[in-house]
C-alpha cells in the first residue's frame, strides 16, 4: 500500500474516532439532563443549620397578618372595650365614661398586651405550619419526629422578634438532621408606635389634652390626627411616615355634659 493509501485509512478512522466520541458525549448530556429533571427537590431547610424557610416564612405572614388587623383596631385583635368610627373598632386606651374627671389608662402594660395578641392569634398558625412541613417530608419517605412548640415574641425597636423553641427531627435513610431554636424577624414599627400611643394615654390622664403638633414638631418620623367626636371621644391616629403603619386609639376624659 501506497503512502497515499495510507494517509486515506488514517483520515477515515480519525473521522471514526471523532464520531464515536462525539456521539458518546451527546448520550452522556441526553442522560444528564433526564436523570436532572428526575431528580427529587431537596429538602426544605438550609443543611448544617436551624432554619426552615418554609417555616419561619409562615412565622413573618402570621405576625404581619396580626399586626395589620390590630394596628386600626387599637392594639387588639378584637377590642372589647371600643368606639366605631369609620366602621373600625377602635379601643379606648385612656376613658373616663362620667364628665369632668381626666380618663384612666384603660392598658398601663400596652406593649405586653400588643405581644400576647400577636402570641395567641399566630400560634395556631406556626403550629399548622410545622405540621405541614412535617407532611411534606414524610410524603418524600422521610421520617420526622416534632416536640412541643414554645412560641415567644419581643417587641424592639423598628422590629418584633419571634422566638420558636421546638426540636425536630429528620430521618432521611442513614442521615439524621436535628433542629431546633428557630428565630425570626420582622422590620415593623409597632414599638413605635405603641409608645407614642401610651405618651397620649398619659398626657390625656394627666392634662386632658395631648400636645400633638409640637410633638410631632420633636418627631417628625410620625404625622399624628386627632378627631374629638360629639361625645368628647378622641380618635387618634398615629402614623410611622416611613413604613406608612398606623395605629387608631381612642381616648375619653374632662368630658362636658350637653348644655353647659
Amino acid at each position: 500500500m501506497d503512502n497515499k493509501m495510507r494517509k486515506l485509512v488514517n483520515k477515515k478512522g480519525q473521522m471514526t474516532i471523532f464520531v464515536i466520541i462525539a456521539i458518546v458525549i451527546v448520550a452522556i448530556l441526553i442522560i444528564l439532563f433526564v436523570f436532572r429533571k428526575n431528580v427529587e427537590k431537596p429538602i426544605d431547610f438550609n443543611e448544617g443549620s436551624n432554619s426552615v424557610p418554609f417555616v419561619e416564612g409562615c412565622a413573618r405572614d402570621s405576625a404581619k397578618e396580626a399586626l395589620d388587623l390590630m394596628l386600626p383596631q387599637g392594639g387588639f385583635v378584637n377590642p372589647k372595650n371600643y368606639i366605631s368610627y369609620n366602621h373600625i373598632n377602635i379601643t379606648y386606651l385612656c376613658e373616663n365614661v362620667g364628665y369632668f374627671e381626666p380618663c384612666v389608662n384603660q392598658h398601663p402594660v400596652f406593649l405586653n398586651e400588643i405581644r400576647d395578641e400577636i402570641y395567641d392569634y399566630s400560634y395556631n398558625d406556626i403550629d399548622e405550619c410545622f405540621l405541614s412541613f412535617k407532611d411534606e417530608m414524610e410524603s418524600k419517605n422521610k421520617q420526622v419526629e416534632i416536640g412541643e412548640m414554645n412560641l415567644s415574641y419581643e417587641l424592639a425597636p423598628n422590629r418584633v422578634k419571634i422566638k420558636i423553641d421546638r426540636n425536630m427531627k429528620i430521618t432521611d435513610g442513614d442521615k439524621i438532621s436535628n433542629l431546633n431554636n428557630f428565630e425570626v424577624e420582622i422590620m415593623h414599627p409597632v414599638y413605635e408606635l405603641a409608645n407614642v400611643a401610651n405618651e397620649i394615654a398619659s398626657q390625656e390622664a394627666k392634662y386632658c389634652y395631648f400636645e400633638y403638633v409640637g410633638y410631632m414638631l420633636t418627631y417628625p418620623q410620625f404625622t399624628i390626627a386627632e378627631n374629638t367626636l360629639s361625645d368628647s371621644t378622641k380618635i387618634y391616629s398615629i402614623k410611622d411616615n416611613k413604613s406608612g403603619k398606623e395605629l387608631n386609639i381612642a381616648t375619653r376624659g374632662c368630658a362636658i355634659p350637653a348644655g353647659i
